[in-house]
């Protein structure tokens, strides 16, 4: 179950962002010889720990049902589903992409040799489309081995598929209504499925926590609880001294159940909670939860060494998803959750949890999903606009990023620094990951147009403009992120106060440059 049983898609570098130094050279060479762009290789210098997104799958609607871990290098492995994306009515489909996989599919993506590379777990034939909805999910380990155990909800049905070669059948574990799915991979590298099972029997409990298993060619499954509370649904399963631990939620609160001899055994962590369970171990077989309370608000609870539940308030504002947890090396705690209109991320960095904004990108984000390696954090989300799958890092390194190297443009200034107002009617144009532009200027106290035109085949783009770089400046104005090619004109409101301000996309933050108001 080694990494070089992976098919990834053909020349998939070209979607490449570079992370470290070291490889940055190596990549420039697989980069052109995909016949990609001029690259120059710029270091994003900043004050402490920043955001730094990117964007990780282009193909249609892709990121639903998302999950993420890290492997034992630290670099974040993700799965998420490939959905075809509904058209606009009256419009035509677009051509096949013949180095594309056959949608709706099952996508994984990590990082090999500092770039990201994509594979299909599971893909449609052309004339048998896979019974995937916006409703499955999926959850994915990755075991000392380095192998990868990705399982997910198809058609009333759990399936499960390690280092898929996009020619393996997906193997059945359960044929049942299954919700809440999480996976754990034990030192022998054999996996372990935890999930709801969904019942419609009136006169029985709601729901029943089951455990998957390999055995041999095939799989074992038992109950370990029953439940009864609503959705959302989380489970998380993790190391323990006899056997897998799991967490949960029903009416009796937040729980976790391990398997004493032949008996499965609960324990209320906090009896004030239930949903959204997420867990994560410490380095010393501790459980870490967090979950939500029925009003929405997220928490933290620990037990270490056996001793009693401790409870911690985590965020504000009412979350309406599944959490998801993650400790670094250091023992850190960082949480993620959603929001009616954002999405919320603590950590106790500080000795007590503190929101931390995450990036801008994030706005109207789904299911996100958190992983620590190293002293790296990494944050994924599902964005229903723009090219739907991203990840932001949390760092204090100076991560390079590939991008064409810049030139002047019939239109823009050229790079040669600042300009004047000429006008209310602004245009910018993106086109291989770059402006024309570095300076646009708009008249103090007068609302304008900008209109953006977004040439960049398949990647999304927006303009921004803030009061100085994030996550220091103040957010003047966001256009919606979106594919190209496309154009969309945004209306900006007035800006009362003269001065240089800062626009950049937020996809690709290296895309940037001065906005002058004079």
């Amino acid at each position: 179950m080694a990494d070089d049983a992976f098919h990834p898609r053909p020349c998939d570098t070209k979607r490449a962002v570079l992370k470290r130094r070291l490889s940055a050279v190596c990549a420039l060479a697989v980069l052109t010889a995909c016949g990609g762009p001029d690259l120059d290789v710029r270091s994003l210098e900043h004050d402490g720990p920043t955001w730094f997104p990117q964007v990780v799958e282009f193909e249609q609607d892709s990121g639903l049902g998302l999950s993420m871990t890290t492997d034992a290098e630290g670099f974040p492995h993700l799965a998420y589903l490939e959905l075809v994306e509904p058209l606009p009515p009256g419009a035509d489909a677009p051509a096949p992409d013949p180095l594309g996989p056959v949608l709706p599919a099952v996508g994984h993506a990590h990082w090999v040799q500092e770039v990201w590379t994509h594979t299909e777990v599971a893909q449609s034939e052309e004339e048998k489309p896979r019974k995937l909805t916006a409703e499955d999910e999926t959850a994915i380990a990755v075991d000392a081995e380095g192998g990868h155990h990705i399982a997910w909800t198809e058609g009333g049905k759990i399936l499960y598929s390690n280092d898929p070669t996009g020619e393996a059948k997906p193997e059945v574990v359960a044929t049942v209504d299954a919700a809440g799915l999480s996976i754990w991979a034990d030192e022998s590298g054999t996996p372990w499925i935890a999930y709801y099972e969904i019942l419609s029997d009136p006169e029985g409990p709601t729901q029943l926590i089951r455990v998957a298993t390999l055995d041999g060619d095939s799989w074992s499954v038992e109950t370990a609880a029953e439940a009864e509370t609503s959705d959302p649904f989380g489970t998380g399963i993790g190391p323990g001294p006899d056997g897998p631990i799991i967490a949960y939620g029903s009416s009796s609160g937040t729980n976790v159940t391990s398997r004493q001899g032949n008996i499965w055994r609960s324990e209320v962590a906090d009896p004030d909670g239930g949903l959204g369970v997420s867990m994560d171990m410490d380095e010393d077989g501790n459980p870490h939860l967090a979950y939500l309370t029925e009003e929405g608000q997220v928490r933290h609870a620990h037990s270490v060494g056996g001793a009693p539940w401790e409870i911690s308030d985590v965020g504000a504002g009412v979350a309406v998803a599944t959490t998801s947890i993650a400790l670094d090396d250091q023992g850190t705690h960082h949480i993620t959750w959603q929001r009616d209109v954002d999405l919320g991320y603590a950590n106790n960095a500080g000795g007590e949890f503190a929101e931390v904004p995450p990036p801008a990108a994030t706005a109207g984000g789904q299911r996100p999903r958190v992983a620590a390696g190293g002293e790296d954090v990494y944050l994924a989300w599902y964005s229903p606009t723009g090219t739907r799958l991203y990840l932001a890092t949390y760092t204090e390194d100076e991560p390079l990023l590939a991008v064409p190297s810049p030139s002047a443009a019939p239109g823009g200034d050229g790079g040669t620094g600042a300009c004047e107002p000429e006008g209310t009617e602004l245009a910018v144009v993106a086109q291989g990951l770059q402006f024309d532009t570095d300076c646009l200027a708009a008249p103090v106290g007068e609302a304008f147009t900008m209109e953006f035109d977004n040439q960049d085949q398949g990647i999304p783009h927006n303009v921004a403009i803030y009061t100085a770089p994030p996550p220091d400046g103040e957010t003047l104005f966001q256009g919606e992120t979106f594919p190209g090619p496309a154009t969309q004109t945004y209306q900006v409101d007035p800006i009362d106060e003269a001065g240089e301000l800062y626009f950049h996309c937020d996809v690709h933050p290296t895309m940037s440059g001065t906005f002058v108001v004079a």
